[in-house]
């Protein structure tokens, strides 16, 4: 209890001489936040010639969720096939404000296999504001 009490009477001196001599300690800036969520998916199979096509069109939506600007993003996508093998493509996109959102799409070669899943593996945000 002694300790509790030192260690809110230490707090509160630094704060107030802080305070006192116009120092602050400045707050890490917060960090940008966003959804991805897969809208759509397509793949052309061709009856002539009983094949699928080489790319699937993956549609996304990003979404800010944050309290800052998104000035640029990676978003990863995979692709998975009937036989269990994956497929991975990333792409990118600039400028989504707070509170914002797009739609976009990318396309993954999978080499004529049959998709049978579509998925956001990872995603990276870079911010600017301060």
């Amino acid at each position: 209890m002694k300790n509790m009490i030192r260690l809110i009477c230490l707090l509160v001196t630094l704060a107030l001489m802080a305070s006192l001599t116009g120092c602050f300690v400045p707050l890490p800036p917060p960090s940008p936040t966003a959804s991805f969520e897969i809208t759509d998916w397509t793949q052309d199979y061709y009856e002539y010639s009983e094949e699928y096509s080489s790319y699937v069109y993956v549609y996304y939506k990003a979404t800010n969720t944050g309290s800052v600007g998104i000035d640029y993003y990676e978003v990863w996508i995979e692709a998975t096939c009937a036989d269990g093998s994956k497929f991975q493509e990333w792409t990118n996109g600039l400028n989504l404000a707070r509170g914002t959102y797009v739609t976009d799409y990318t396309m993954i070669n999978t080499l004529k296999k049959r998709v049978v899943s579509v998925s956001v593996t990872r995603y990276e945000l870079t911010s600017y504001d301060w």
